[in-house]
Formats: structure tokens, C-alpha cells, sequence
């Protein structure tokens, strides 16, 4: 139990203190490896783990969202907000239909998303 708790406190303070870009780039990663488990979870038909997977990965997508700076890039933030939308409704899909195709085109926009926000934070 204390071994958790440590583990847990470290993984805070390692968030903390690290670089918002470097923040955004392990939300696309976390978000990737939630649908991995989204789509094992369907396959095995475990709707907890299913549940739990696509509620995580909706709230990667909602922080996404919320953290969107509309006043300093107000055309891209739209356009990126409409993806993201896309991205919620299609794990709303996956999660009613019990279907991994809605997953599959969720991941081709974050993906997609993520490759880009981690190339121009290399520039």
C-alpha cells in the first residue's frame, strides 16, 4: 500500500514538473494507450474495462479541449476543438455499440494530432 502511494506521489510530482509540451505529448501517448485497451477490452467483451479505458481516454480529450487558447489562435483552436469533438463522438460510439471501428478512426485524428504537436515542439 505505501509502495503505491509513493508511486503515486512521485508520478505527481514528476507531472508537476514537467514541461507543458512534454504534458501534451503524454496525453496523446496515455490517450493511445487507453484505446489499446478499449479495444482489447471489446474484443474480450469486458464492459468495465472497457468502460474504464473510453472514460479515461474522453477525459484526455476534454482536458485537450479545455486547455485550448481560443483568444491567441482563435481559427486553429476552432478546427482543433471540431476534432476533437469528432474524437469524443466516436469513443461515445465504440462505448454504446460495443465496436472497435469508431476507435480506429478516433486514433487516426489523435494520432494524426499527436505527431504534429510533437514535430513543432521540436522546431
Amino acid at each position: 500500500m505505501y509502495g503505491n502511494a509513493a508511486a503515486k506521489a512521485y508520478q505527481r510530482v514528476d507531472l508537476e514538473s514537467a514541461p507543458k509540451t512534454q504534458i501534451v505529448e503524454r496525453l496523446f501517448d496515455r490517450f493511445a494507450r487507453d484505446l489499446d485497451d478499449a479495444r482489447d477490452a471489446i474484443t474480450r467483451k469486458d464492459i468495465q474495462a472497457k468502460s474504464r479505458a473510453l472514460s479515461h481516454a474522453n477525459q484526455i480529450v476534454l482536458q485537450l479541449r479545455l486547455a485550448l487558447d481560443h483568444a491567441a489562435a482563435p481559427e486553429m483552436c476552432a478546427n482543433l476543438e471540431s476534432l476533437y469533438n469528432f474524437v469524443a463522438m466516436k469513443l461515445r460510439d465504440a462505448n454504446v455499440k460495443l465496436t472497435i471501428k469508431p476507435l480506429d478512426q478516433a486514433a487516426k485524428v489523435m494520432t494524426s494530432l499527436g505527431s504534429a504537436f510533437k514535430q513543432a515542439h521540436r522546431k
